[in-house]
């Protein structure tokens, strides 16, 4: 504690450092600033009372010192350390009261904790997180461009001939297919987003149900899937040829093969390679 003088010629003392109560690593140190605060705390009740005491004396001339600054600042150091040396020596005063009010809530603070702890453990449940896994995926994990395996010829023709027989076609039509879209490259892209051994684009993709257009087997099985439903929408080859290069909306408008080279080369192709393939067998 301090003692400092005003414009008034008047001392006052300041209170004790602020101690929060709160739990901390070392418990003891915190009990022993707890007990130096309450004595400070006693002692300036103490001093106050003594001022208190003091004003109700007459004022002495014989006793006085001279009624000056001097005389003012050396009764209150005065005061002050007696108020000092009886907060110190009495173990049963305010100061008594009021550390064990404070280590009584440290403690209980630190119970309190502890338990509350000690209760959400108890009743909250324990999470588990299981790792998400291929196995245990919802959705199977496409194969990325980099990923798709080399393609036999013997497991392309594998995969053609179940297709052919599963959507009823050709299977020299749908390896005709597959020798212009792709060149047979399970991996091939084309700069207008097309994909795969048949060349899907996404949207057609997604309508047809294939997650992975570079899966030989998803792939051909999607494209065979859209050939028929031209070849049944058209009734004619060459149309469905057209619709499935062009878009069938195009073939409806020209109402026949649209006046496009490209498309027109496509279909003079695919055909040809179908008869390649049918004079071979």
């Amino acid at each position: 504690m301090q003692i400092s003088l005003d414009t008034d010629k008047k001392t006052m003392l300041t209170a004790p450092e602020a101690l929060p109560v709160k739990n901390t690593d070392n418990p003891e140190a915190d009990k022993k600033r707890l007990f130096k605060a309450a004595k400070e705390l006693e002692a300036m009740f103490m001093y106050h009372m003594l001022k208190a005491m003091r004003k109700t004396v007459p004022n002495s001339e014989t006793a006085s010192m001279g009624g000056d600054m001097g005389k003012d600042i050396y009764t209150q150091i005065f005061d002050q350390k007696l108020a000092e040396v009886m907060a110190g020596t009495n173990h049963r005063g305010l100061a008594d009261s009021i550390y064990n009010s404070l280590v009584g809530n440290l403690e209980n603070s630190a119970d309190q904790t502890s338990d509350d702890l000690n209760t959400l453990e108890t009743v909250l449940p324990r999470k588990v997180y299981l790792p998400v896994t291929d196995e245990n995926r919802n959705t199977p994990k496409p194969k990325t461009k980099s990923e798709a395996q080399p393609l036999t010829t013997t497991d392309l023709d594998n995969i053609v001939k179940r297709a052919s027989v599963k959507y009823d076609l050709d299977p020299n039509l749908l390896h005709a297919v597959i020798r212009t879209e792709s060149g047979g490259d399970p991996r091939a892209e084309s700069p207008a987003g097309a994909r795969g051994l048949m060349q899907l684009i996404d949207s057609t993709a997604a309508d047809l149900g294939v997650d992975d257009v570079f899966d030989p087997e998803k792939n051909i099985d999607g494209g065979a899937r859209y050939l028929r439903q031209m070849l049944d929408r058209f009734g004619d080859m060459e149309h469905a040829l057209a619709a499935y290069n062009a878009g069938p909306a195009t073939v409806e408008r020209y109402g026949g093969i649209p006046p496009y080279p490209e498309t027109q080369n496509y279909v003079r192709r695919v055909l040809a390679g179908v008869s390649d393939r049918g004079a071979g067998t």
